[in-house]
């Protein structure tokens, strides 16, 4: 089962790319403005809902085998989100289906303080320390963020690099509805090639990697994840750069919504690719889907974080005890 868990790998690796290039693009320069101003909402909401699909070369698998693969096959989720950057707030409310088994959990982040509601356990686990190096002050204020807010702009200008005026089609006023009622919009659509897709994402792989908040983040995870002890941060870069070759962009289309005020109040990105691999197990084909709202922009958020008691908190050493920690599980599956 080696090839699904390089798969996993460069699927989580991808999504996290197209996450951070959807909210940033004559039509170009009409949508590009867009773009920059939606950037640079401080507090607001977001919600989604995505749907992935793999399908996979199951020749000369066993039953079992095949079922266990199935697990992964189909994937979907959704997300609603309460942000104030200016206050360091953010509430991430988020749900995961895996293969017909679903969970909800939810991430908090306040002020210094990061911690998540663990899925079935209900109880809440710190991410401080997994996220973040506590071995010195000078650390874990040089490492705050996962991806350095340069990176995250490098990726962005690589997006918008990658276009041509032709790339970019401005269509029909459409009234959509939204949290915040009914907003008339502008619809822009952007398709890109194969040749595109796989320049934004060896960039953007690159740039990641170069991150040296990457790197810490990698390091404090490698410690508590017993898969990944092994795995050198260079292992893991070339891992995943070396899947790029094997993969087709069949399809590749991001679709944005824009109000009368400029910013962009609905996302939609679709991703199909074709993988050329005869070997047992492998990915042979792959559809990504993805549907984002945003509205709220710049008003004042309301936020209302538990509060942690020793009785309602969990460590990473509680739940390797009762064989509960199910992101480890998934992340030694990976490996």
């Amino acid at each position: 089962m080696k090839n699904i868990k390089k798969v996993l790998v460069l699927v989580l690796t991808l999504i996290l790319i197209l996450s951070l290039v959807g909210c940033n693009t004559d039509s170009l320069k009409e949508y590009k403005k867009a773009a920059e101003k939606t950037e640079q909402v401080d507090k607001g909401q977001s919600s989604g809902e995505f749907i992935l699909t793999m399908d996979f070369n199951t020749e000369g698998m066993s039953p079992e085998e095949i079922k266990e693969l199935n697990y992964y096959k189909d994937i979907e989720g959704s997300f609603n989100v309460t942000y104030d950057n200016n206050l360091e707030k953010g509430i991430y409310r988020n749900y995961l289906n895996l293969g017909g088994l679903g969970f909800d959990y939810d991430i908090y982040c306040n002020s210094d303080e990061i911690f998540m509601k663990i899925p079935i356990v209900g109880k809440y686990m710190r991410l401080n320390p997994i996220m973040t190096s506590l071995d010195s002050k000078e650390n874990k204020s040089k490492n705050e963020d996962i991806i350095s807010e340069e990176t995250v702009k490098t990726i962005s200008a690589n997006w918008l690099s990658l276009m041509n005026k032709e790339d970019v089609f401005k269509g029909k006023n459409i009234v959509l509805t939204t949290p915040d009622g009914e907003v008339k919009s502008t619809e822009y659509t952007i398709k890109l090639s194969d040749e595109q897709i796989k320049k934004l994402f060896s960039d953007s792989i690159d740039s990641v990697y170069k991150d040296e908040n990457f790197k810490e983040f990698y390091k404090n995870i490698q410690k508590n994840i017993e898969s990944l002890n092994d795995k050198t941060f260079e292992e893991l870069y070339a891992d995943v750069e070396g899947y790029i070759s094997d993969y087709k962009v069949e399809n590749f289309s991001y679709i944005a919504y824009v109000d009368i005020d400029g910013y962009i109040v609905n996302e939609k990105i679709q991703l199909d690719l074709s993988v050329d691999s005869k070997d047992e197990s492998s990915l042979v084909g792959l559809n990504y889907s993805i549907n984002i709202n945003n509205w709220d922009f710049n008003k004042e958020q309301s936020f209302e974080f538990p509060i942690l008691t020793d009785d309602n908190t969990v460590t990473t050493n509680d739940m390797d005890e009762s064989g509960s920690f199910i992101i480890e599980d998934m992340l030694n599956y990976i490996d």
